[in-house]
């Protein structure tokens, strides 16, 4: 019983470390389009929503208007193919004119 107590006692104390280092920041400001594009960041969907959101937010806007936010993904995901050097943030701004 005492040697099982340890040795859960070890795994949780191995696994606890791991746990403690996942948290991670990120300055969406400095993402670029190629970065963007192949989702060497944060998965592209995700860095999608994150932005719709952010701007919604700038703008006071609640609502998401799922047709346009696909159209506006697409714009901005051509924009970036052409543009790799670009961060995202200017490439919305220039895409779709959102300041």
């Amino acid at each position: 019983m005492r040697i099982r107590s340890l040795l859960a006692g070890s795994l949780a104390m191995l696994l606890l470390p791991a746990a403690a280092h996942a948290q991670v920041t990120i300055d969406v400001t400095k993402i670029t389009c190629k970065e963007f594009l192949i989702g060497r960041i944060v998965p592209t969907k995700s860095m999608a929503l994150w932005f719709s959101g952010y701007y919604n937010g700038k703008r006071g806007t609640t609502t998401v208007d799922t047709a346009a936010f696909q159209t506006n993904v697409d714009k901005i995901t051509d924009y970036c193919a052409l543009h790799q050097d670009v961060t995202v943030m200017a490439a919305i701004e220039t895409v779709l004119g959102i300041k």
